[in-house]
């Protein structure tokens, strides 16, 4: 997987249900989440109660453990063609709140365009507006395109809590016996690409699954060092990771995004 820009390889894509089913009710389904089973299961997050998913952790490097309670980013102009040889005027009809470009001439591929603006939940798979009802042929899929970027008032719900950001992510922790939580809110502009070099092959009631994994977020960060020197603060028990962070976390904030920036994976949903 490479990023178009090589500052973002496979980057943030993480949860939503962009249910691309084929006509008849046979095809893929396009998932983006932090965890494969929080993208397949239809239960609400309640860690360790039966028939439901336990909500992922991720470790700093000094293996403070969080547990993630909440993601979501915003992303514009998704992007993402259509099996080798796949016309639009195969599925043009079959489209609801995108469009097909190209592919309607030789033997090229056309290319769903959903323009967005698009703010996803990781952790239950909605998206707002709603795109489940979007369909799409099963096949081969090679890539998939996107944009990151910062959502502004007036396009999303005035209710939005990621108004002037890309990405927000809350976890809880424990530091020094007392729970604290992890707010991190980043901006982000830029394309990116989640890719396989021999596609992923989805077939009927499969699911294809750009995968976020929050277990490289924290890689080279010793928040618990950091928080005993002073390098990090904390305000009422919340950690906010930004550009104020000095010492063993200097940097800190260009760390995390990195590490966003190539946790993504491209693979076939398991069950």
């Amino acid at each position: 997987m490479n990023a178009r820009i090589p500052s973002l390889r496979p980057s943030l894509l993480s949860a939503a249900v962009l249910a691309l089913t084929a006509c008849g009710g046979e095809g893929a389904s396009l998932r983006f989440s932090v965890h494969e089973g929080l993208a397949t299961s239809p239960s609400p997050l309640v860690a360790g109660a039966e028939g439901s998913v336990v909500a992922p952790t991720f470790r700093s490097s000094d293996n403070v453990t969080f547990t993630l309670t909440a993601a979501r980013i915003h992303l514009k102009d998704i992007r993402l063609d259509l099996p080798q040889g796949t016309r639009c005027a195969e599925v043009r009809g079959l489209l609801a709140g995108a469009e097909c470009k190209g592919g309607d001439s030789g033997s090229g591929s056309g290319t769903v365009v959903v323009p967005g603006p698009i703010v996803v939940d990781l952790m239950t798979g909605a998206t707002t507006p709603d795109l489940s009802g979007l369909q799409l042929p099963a096949g081969t899929y090679k890539r998939i395109d996107f944009r990151l970027d910062e959502a502004k008032a007036g396009e999303v719900p005035s209710t939005e809590p990621l108004v002037g950001y890309s990405l927000l992510v809350k976890a809880g922790f424990s530091h020094n016996n007392t729970p604290t939580t992890l707010d991190l809110k980043l901006k982000f502009s830029e394309d990116a690409r989640f890719e396989s070099a021999t596609g992923v092959e989805v077939g009927a009631n499969d699911a294809l699954l750009a995968l976020l994994k929050p277990q490289a977020w924290l890689e080279g960060l010793p928040v618990a060092s950091c928080l005993n020197k002073g390098d990090l603060t904390l305000s009422n028990n919340v950690l906010r990771i930004d550009d104020q962070a000095k010492g063993e976390c200097s940097g800190a904030e260009g760390l995390v995004k990195t590490n966003i920036k190539n946790s993504g994976d491209l693979r076939k949903s398991k069950d």
